[in-house]
């Protein structure tokens, strides 16, 4: 194949310097008109010229064509290569060299795939694409016998392959975004013990998202792309996030601070009591490795991430809301201050989910309370996450 492309491009040559003027009447077209010029070449390789008008076939001059088919044979050379050692039946090499050597008018992209040999030695069926700009293509086939035939597009059909597929995909690579989430979730206690303060697990409210045991958040994502394929992602998210995390107790049970402990008791029975809720305001920095797939129109599709969270308790406070005995009249307790819980929040966390709708889970390593302060508990999050809508 190597060889057949330099007589044809030698020929192309030619044609620039000679058929302006030989063929000027032909191809002197309006503007919404093509011509297509058809050459077989003495070694069976067909070349066909597609352009709009005489000062296109001019302009080809400009490509370099001599020396692009030095560079093709160079990358054919490394994809059959490519293709006679790999495990599966063709193989995709993709080669950018206005990249490599910028400013010197090279293409910005040449594709080749090449197929792995048969059995019987012969060799498979190559094809290759190349786009040098926006209006101008090349496209090149070999197929099994080893026919050869070239195509030359300056009209612009490469144009939307070119920009759709690998412009596309290098500027998804390599662009940083900043995505803003939302978080609804519920809170629960997890891997309690006995201490001396407390005999096991307060028990929750959980039912009521924002009157319940109920987490909220929300803060932005700074996505740093780390690998890139057509149909996956694979991106490093950090950023700050506010997070409020309430755990609201079960029946006539209130949240009590005596001294230096803070408990779950119950109520006793003259006091009613309508909620009884720990909130604990912190500001975490969230890291996470997050994958995207997408499908085969590039639509987005199935998401996942894992990572881990640390942060700092920025406020919170006790409320508890009740009624007397014998009165309609509603009173409220609230509490600020040093509720005897820990300051630093960290742990793990994971998500699942679809487009820009994720389902979380953050574990909290660390305990709700201080050592031998109030119940012996970490705390689970989960719920759904919101991203970039």
């Amino acid at each position: 194949m190597q060889r057949a492309f330099l007589p044809s491009f030698l020929l192309l040559t030619a044609l620039t310097a000679g058929l302006n003027e030989a063929r000027a009447t032909r191809l002197a077209l309006p503007a919404s008109v093509q011509d297509t010029i058809v050459m077989r070449l003495p070694n069976r390789a067909t070349l066909t010229l597609t352009v709009r008008d005489a000062a296109q076939l001019r302009q080809l001059k400009n490509y370099h064509l001599d020396s692009l088919t030095t560079r093709l044979a160079t990358y054919i050379t490394q994809a059959e290569a490519a293709a006679k050692a790999g495990t599966t039946n063709q193989v995709t090499m993709r080669f950018y060299p206005d990249k490599d050597q910028p400013g010197q008018n090279l293409p910005e992209e040449i594709r080749i795939t090449a197929h792995k040999p048969g059995t019987d030695g012969t060799k498979g069926p190559t094809k290759t694409q190349v786009f040098l700009n926006k209006k101008f293509g090349i496209k090149t086939d070999s197929d099994i016998n080893g026919v050869n035939s070239i195509s030359i597009d300056t009209n612009g059909s490469a144009k939307a392959t070119a920009k759709g597929d690998s412009a596309k995909r290098a500027n998804r690579k390599d662009r940083h975004t900043v995505d803003l989430h939302l978080e609804l979730g519920y809170n629960t206690f997890v891997n309690s013990s006995t201490n001396s303060v407390s005999s096991g697990p307060p028990s929750l409210r959980y039912w009521s998202l924002f009157g319940g045991s109920g987490m909220t958040g929300i803060g932005l994502d700074y996505v740093q792309p780390l690998a890139y394929s057509k149909r996956a992602k694979l991106a490093l998210t950090f950023g700050p996030e506010f997070v409020s995390n309430s755990f609201m107790l079960r029946g006539n049970d209130q949240w009590v601070k005596s001294g230096g402990v803070t408990t779950a008791e119950r109520a006793p029975d003259s006091k009613q009591i309508d909620d009884s809720k720990l909130v604990i305001n912190s500001l975490n920095l969230p890291l996470m490795l997050r994958l995207k797939l997408r499908n085969k129109e590039d639509k987005r599709t199935l998401s996942a991430g894992i990572g881990a969270f640390g942060g700092y308790r920025v406020g919170g406070n006790i409320t508890t809301e009740y009624k007397l005995a014998g009165s309609d009249n509603k009173h409220e307790d609230k509490l600020r201050g040093d509720l005897n819980v820990n300051n630093w929040q960290y742990g793990l966390q994971g998500e699942l989910g679809f487009h820009f709708l994720r389902f979380y889970a953050k574990y909290n390593l660390n305990e709700v309370f201080k050592e031998n302060q109030g119940p012996q508990t970490q705390a689970l999050s989960f719920g759904f996450r919101f991203i970039g809508f």
